[in-house]
């Protein structure tokens, strides 16, 4: 397969708006070793986990639509008999609602920027909903852009040498999505991930499975609920490195996206404050994204008033058209930064 199909490919296993794949150009797709890569690579339903049908069909409309307008001699130019089966086969579904595609829990493969290893080898996938309220009043079922945003921070040199060797949780885990790349491609010691809806648990001791080895191994991931004031508990199976005079131990934790309402700032912070005095955690390391610029400097004051310092990063985004893994918008404010006990 030629190398310009790896990123959308790996663009549609994230579920990227079809409009927004980087496809090759039509006299490329007209090729039928493309279309048999296209076939092979996106829409043989032998692959796992496959899209959802209603996005496979999105894509192939816009696929066969780009193909047909680029056939020139219809005595030499065709569309490959696997692609228009596949294509009739996702027209004979039923299509089902707005609401039931809001509820929907999909398998979404993400492929991470590590330019060390091949995209097959470097993958994370996720059970989420692309709805943005589910069913019990939660978006902790997405993968948001500050998830993705950090996530590309960790899979940087500077990243990985905050993370690697380490003991790390995570609070807000929602998907897992960050705990996961950690416990499977960045060499951590191990993973604690937390939220506090038990199906969100739930969701993430079934991603731990799907990116377990074939062989059977785990990877080191530890879900877990943690309701904020409260102390952790319910977390099964840690590893002896995790444990030290029979508690939890950790070196750095992460979130995403927890700094967007004002009234859990406080109850962010004592939480930030119980890790780092009866956990051992020497930094947090965050991503927000800038909805509001006044919460967040409320976040900034709050922080202070706690005695913690603020150290921002100096990480930008990747710009759309140079990404070649966890495929963000760039348009929106997102800012990573550093907590750590004065």
């Amino acid at each position: 397969m030629a190398d310009s199909m790896h990123i959308p490919i790996a663009q549609y296993f994230q579920l990227v708006d079809p409009q927004n794949l980087d496809l090759p150009p039509d006299n490329v797709l007209i090729r039928p070793e493309v279309q048999e890569a296209l076939y092979k690579h996106m829409f043989d339903e032998s692959l796992t986990p496959l899209p959802p049908a209603t996005y496979r069909a999105r894509v192939l409309k816009l696929l066969v639509a780009r193909i047909e307008g680029a056939i020139t001699d219809p005595e030499e130019d065709e569309i490959l008999d696997d692609l228009m089966e596949a294509w009739g086969n996702l027209l004979a579904q039923p299509k089902p609602s707005a609401l039931e595609i809001a509820k929907e829990l999909s398998h979404v493969k993400y492929t991470a920027p590590l330019q060390s290893q091949s995209p097959s080898d470097r993958t994370v996938i996720v059970v989420e909903s692309r709805g943005l309220i589910v069913a019990g009043g939660t978006t902790g079922n997405r993968t948001w852009e500050a998830a993705l945003h950090l996530g590309s921070f960790l899979t940087s040199s500077a990243g990985q040498d905050i993370v690697q060797g380490q003991r790390v949780i995570e609070l807000g885990a929602g998907t897992g999505f960050l705990s996961l790349l950690c416990a499977r491609h960045l060499g951590v010691k191990g993973v604690v991930a937390t939220d506090r809806e038990p199906f969100l648990i739930d969701n993430m001791k079934e991603c731990v499975r799907l990116n377990s080895s074939a062989e059977g191994n785990a990877i080191p991931m530890y879900p877990g609920i943690w309701d904020w004031g409260t102390p952790l508990e319910g977390v099964e199976g840690m590893s002896e490195e995790m444990i030290e005079g029979g508690k939890p131990r950790f070196d750095v934790a992460l979130g995403a996206d927890l700094t967007y309402d004002v009234d859990i700032i406080p109850l962010l912070l004592s939480t930030a404050q119980d890790l780092f005095e009866n956990y051992q955690v020497k930094k947090f390391v965050l991503s927000a994204t800038l909805r509001n610029e006044a919460t967040f400097q409320a976040f900034l004051a709050e922080c202070d008033s706690f005695g913690l310092n603020v150290e921002r990063l100096p990480f930008e985004s990747t710009p759309a058209d140079q990404q070649t893994g966890f495929f963000h918008a760039t348009d929106t404010p997102i800012r990573t930064f550093v907590i750590s006990p004065v």
